[in-house]
């Protein structure tokens, strides 16, 4: 097949009905992200009362974090063993829902904490069953693309979901804001419900599930890489209010380095997933981390903020040459067997990086000195990258299923 092929090759319709549902679930996820935070402003403790705001935020965040990362490989696995995906999904946008219309008539700090973690695990029931559907949507030859595609739409939707969210609060209120989260749940299950169809495994070879020994190192390997990218990734949300006094930040400059992720991210997943269809997954996978190294350095001794600017854009690349060739290979490994649960490592993995990257860059910040957590982030880099070198391996052409 030659290079043209591959962008010639056309994708189910029904992936673009698929990317635009999340796209309005990952919205209201965007919103509540930024909401919660400051909605439990409002919120009294039963049994810490003196507990300080940033101290309830920071268990709000992790909470959702932990309890999603460990739903998602027994979900997947469930999702695999009956072979259906949309039930899960739909039942994981309804609890979506309902958790975002309580959250308006909770104000007890403990209860915001248990509906946080409720819908952490509604929303750990959908991440794999759509992963699955996406690749059950392409082929090996366009999965890159596909998957590209699909991450866009997501993270495009959660990176706009801060702003959208500060908006309807400024004008409308918090109540106005977890309804909005919950009518854009009820859009992207309608979606699912009437326009996407259930998609099931498909065992057309069985040259690579054969080797489910070594197959499970490689998905170990490739969670390592995401969970390891992740960290380094979002260390920096716990030196926000530190950047703000060392480079005499304001806090519009540094929403725009936080953002500078986001869009450089979104940009380019597609062209990355493309890249990883023609050229091979591992190699982009290999880069990306190489390249996060310098750049988490960079970090930790930025001395303006267009320089943290610059950086975030840059982490931005290394997620989308890491973050859509994993998942890709991922499914390559699986060879269309357990592609839901076999994928949940790799979600599992990055949302565990996203709960314990602040954590672990206030701890070793806050107790040890400002740029250590950088320096262990580019170790935990460099041992990720040095794995995936050894562990993993490009499937032949001939080995990838579906």
């Amino acid at each position: 097949m030659v290079e043209s092929d591959y962008d010639n090759e056309k994708l189910d319709p029904k992936l673009y009905i698929l990317s635009i549902s999340k796209f309005f679930k990952d919205l209201g996820t965007g919103i509540l992200a930024f909401l919660i935070p400051l909605y439990i402003v409002q919120t009294h403790s039963i049994f810490a009362p003196e507990i300080p705001d940033v101290v309830k935020a920071g268990i709000v965040t992790t909470v959702y974090g932990i309890f999603n990362a460990f739903s998602q490989p027994f979900l997947g696995r469930l999702s695999d063993r009956l072979n259906k995906r949309k039930p899960f999904v739909i039942l994981g946008l309804a609890g979506f829902m309902a958790a975002s219309l309580l959250y308006s008539r909770t104000h007890v700090f403990e209860h915001v904490v248990l509906l946080r973690a409720i819908q952490s695990i509604t929303v750990g029931a959908t991440v794999p069953a759509i992963m699955a559907m996406v690749t059950h949507f392409s082929t090996s030859r366009n999965r890159g693309r596909a998957i590209g595609i699909y991450s866009s739409m997501r993270g495009f939707g959660y990176g706009i979901g801060a702003m959208v969210g500060g908006i309807v609060a400024t004008y409308y209120g918090y109540t106005a804001g977890f309804y909005l989260c919950a009518l854009l749940g009820l859009i992207s299950l309608l979606l699912v419900q009437f326009f996407v169809g259930e998609t099931y495994d498909k065992y057309e070879k069985q040259t690579i599930s054969n080797r489910d020994d070594d197959d499970l190192a490689q998905f170990y390997a490739l969670a390592l890489a995401m969970f390891m990218i992740m960290v380094g990734i979002m260390i920096i949300f716990a030196f926000l209010p530190e950047y703000e006094i060392r480079l005499q930040a304001s806090e519009l400059s540094l929403s725009v380095a936080v953002s500078a992720y986001v869009i450089s991210r979104v940009i380019l997943q597609t062209p990355m997933g493309v890249l990883s269809d023609r050229y091979g997954r591992k190699k982009l996978i290999l880069y990306g981390l190489l390249l996060n190294i310098p750049i988490v350095l960079g970090l930790g001794y930025a001395t303006t903020v267009e320089e943290l600017i610059v950086l975030r854009a840059f982490q931005g690349l290394c997620m989308a040459s890491v973050e859509t060739p994993v998942m890709a290979l991922a499914v390559d490994l699986a060879g269309g067997k357990s592609v839901s649960s076999r994928v949940s490592f790799i979600t599992s993995a990055q949302a565990a990086g996203t709960a314990f990257g602040p954590l672990i860059g206030g701890f070793l910040g806050g107790y040890v000195s400002f740029t250590m957590p950088f320096y262990v982030c580019a170790a935990m880099m460099a041992f990720s990258l040095i794995v995936v070198m050894n562990k993993v391996s490009e499937p032949n052409s001939e080995d990838k299923m579906i």
